[in-house]
């Protein structure tokens, strides 16, 4: 059952299913809020989750920008290269150098 792939009509069901049960959540959860009371008469109880939930808000991040300032110090100007000749040369014998002693001492 695993392998096998669901036709479009009943993903297309289980999408309005998921739907319904989303937008029944939101009005249940509004119910709860509007008919939020409490024994004692308080609006506000200090160990009442909804209540703390209730005075929460929401904070969208505002975009910070920088002006884009940039200041000129000195001209750079290439120097030309030297050309030199290519010299290839392919030593089989060749090694590397023992290591600098220096370091050591």
């Amino acid at each position: 059952m695993l392998g096998r792939s669901l036709n479009p009509r009943t993903r297309h069901s289980l999408w309005a299913v998921l739907g319904f049960l989303c937008c029944a959540l939101i009005v249940f959860s509004g119910v709860v809020q509007v008919g939020h009371a409490h024994a004692d008469g308080q609006a506000v109880q200090s160990d009442c989750a909804l209540c703390h939930t209730a005075h929460v808000v929401v904070q969208p991040p505002i975009p910070q920008s920088l002006p884009h300032t940039v200041r000129i110090v000195a001209r750079i100007s290439t120097a030309l290269q030297p050309i030199r000749p290519r010299l290839f040369s392919v030593f089989s014998l060749f090694t590397r150098p023992p290591p600098d002693q220096t370091a050591l001492s």
